[in-house]
């Protein structure tokens, strides 16, 4: 995708404050914007347009970070080769550097108010919206109930595994890790989320259902929720084609 030099005036300046590389292929953006501007809910995204010579590139990406009234912005990126914006990021910019920002868009969002009982579905990159709807709960809802159920192909591919630790043992917070693939050295939950995990996880039939991922698994999810009797205004997810 790509946009003309003249950008739209819903785009908000914004600078690299810090870059982090959180995972072997992800690199956590921690971006300052007008907050007088730049607005987003938990679990929402934003487009992003790198100006440079040429033709600026954009991409769009959900924001790890909870809500905050002081315009900054964090986002989990994950390495490809293939997507400009992307492969720019990780290779190229630096702190300092400006970019472009839309405030939050999207229909897949939490706040409170909206239930008391949240679970929250991930696989791979697709946590990052998750997490933001998680560390607002943590820090603002705590009548609000989460319980995260993250499915990663490795250990070491886990986002903020020591966060993760930390809030897993708020008194209104789970957070269950699944690995996909065989590691000797994990003694947790291994394999897919599937319906013995999230019947052995007690979850609740009266909850939201947010959920994120790759095409295929959102496919998977919202054929095992509706399988397992869940109503179809509880299901939340997440589309990225």
């Amino acid at each position: 995708m790509s946009h003309a030099v003249d950008v739209p005036e819903h785009f908000i300046s914004a600078r690299i404050e810090r870059v982090e590389q959180t995972t072997p292929l992800i690199k956590v953006f921690t971006l300052a914007a007008d907050p007088k501007r730049f607005r987003a809910r938990a679990g929402q995204w934003v487009d992003l347009v790198i100006p440079r010579g040429g033709e600026p590139v954009v991409g769009g990406y959900s924001v790890v970070s909870a809500p905050s009234d002081d315009g900054r912005l964090q986002l989990a990126i994950k390495y490809a080769d293939h997507h400009e914006a992307t492969h720019h990021l990780h290779t190229v910019s630096q702190v300092g550097d400006q970019v472009l920002v839309t405030a939050g868009q999207g229909p897949f969002y939490f706040e409170p108010g909206m239930g008391h009982e949240v679970v929250l579905l991930g696989a791979g990159i697709g946590v990052t919206p998750l997490i933001s709807i998680l560390r607002l709960i943590h820090r603002e809802a705590p009548d609000v109930h989460a319980h995260l159920v993250y499915s990663v192909a490795a250990q070491r591919e886990v986002l903020f595994p020591d966060e993760l630790a930390v809030l897993g043992e708020a008194p209104n917070i789970d957070v269950t890790l699944t690995v996909t693939r065989e590691a000797e050295d994990w003694r947790g939950h291994t394999g897919r989320i599937s319906h013995p995990l999230l019947e052995s996880l007690n979850l609740s039939r009266e909850a939201l259902y947010y959920y994120c991922g790759s095409r295929e698994f959102i496919e998977d999810m919202t054929e095992l929720l509706t399988q397992w009797g869940i109503p179809e205004q509880q299901l939340k997810y997440e589309k990225w084609w």
